[in-house]
């Protein structure tokens, strides 16, 4: 797949844990031929986690670290009794092969890392000297991080904007009986969480999926083709068109076992209701938009 006239840009991708959202970028961008980076974070350390839930115990209370705990501990028993299951499900991503992987960390400048904003990290991508710098599954990141790109760093974000800031907004736009508030957004990174001019911002309606799961899974599948649809219109000399959000949204922390099961049972209901997107602000809008450099 090349492009008749690409535009001379290099990007860096970071992620976490490997998602395979990264490497479906990497493959884009490897097909037209286009330079990138690959920043994997590892995981965070134990202390780390300890003061995730100190600080979700704070600003959530007890209770809420209890339902959060206890939906983590039913996914992990309900992946190890699905787990034959699970090996042979659709997947969001069936062409990021353990093959794919290994070669892309091959071809290409990769790092492993446990903390993004660590010295050594942050040499390397001053390094690498990327145009933009593309967030497949990245935690929060300070300046010292983001602002290392020419132009700008961009997250795919599974929200729509400025209403669902934060952690599993799919799950809580369910929750709270919302289902037409479902849907991604492509944002510029700044200072704020999930806080920056929205690029694109697509509600997807519930139709035809045969249950959450692969209601999720389309979610991330068809968040992740904008977002290759994004880099590639970049390639070809597009600027990178904006809309400042006009308000600041909740943020939301990740979804407990309650949440997690009324999500559920809304998106059972939804179902059968088909609802219609709305609200789509396009890449392709008429809506006065902000030139960014790039």
């Amino acid at each position: 797949m090349l492009l008749s006239s690409v535009r001379a840009l290099s990007f860096l991708i970071l992620t976490t844990t490997d998602l395979p959202e990264a490497y479906f970028l990497g493959a884009v961008l490897e097909s037209l031929l286009v330079p990138f980076a690959l920043v994997n974070i590892v995981g965070r350390p134990v202390t780390n986690q300890l003061q995730v839930l100190a600080r979700l115990r704070r600003n959530r209370g007890l209770a809420y670290v209890a339902d959060f705990l206890l939906a983590r501990a039913a996914d992990r028993v309900e992946m190890w009794l699905r787990r034959k299951e699970l090996q042979q499900a659709v997947r969001a991503f069936p062409e990021v092969t353990p093959r794919l992987r290994q070669g892309i960390r091959t071809r290409h400048p990769h790092l492993d890392c446990a903390d993004p904003h660590a010295p050594e990290v942050l040499d390397f991508v001053r390094a690498q000297a990327p145009d933009y710098i593309l967030l497949a599954g990245a935690p929060f990141l300070r300046p010292s991080f983001y602002q290392l790109a020419r132009y700008a760093t961009l997250n795919r974000h599974l929200g729509l904007l400025p209403d669902f800031r934060g952690s599993d907004c799919a799950i809580w736009a369910l929750a709270l009986g919302r289902p037409e508030a479902v849907g991604y957004s492509i944002h510029v990174v700044n200072e704020r969480v999930d806080g920056g001019d929205v690029v694109l911002r697509r509600p997807m309606a519930i139709i035809g999926d045969r249950g959450l799961e692969d209601y999720l899974r389309r979610l991330r599948r068809e968040a992740s083709d904008a977002f290759a649809g994004l880099v590639m219109r970049l390639l070809k000399g597009a600027p990178l068109r904006a809309v400042t959000q006009a308000r600041k949204g909740p943020d939301f922390p990740p979804a407990g076992w309650t949440t997690q099961r009324r999500a559920v049972r809304n998106f059972e209901a939804a179902l059968r209701r088909h609802p219609t997107p709305h609200g789509a602000v396009r890449d392709d809008s008429d809506e006065p938009l902000r030139v960014l450099p790039g």
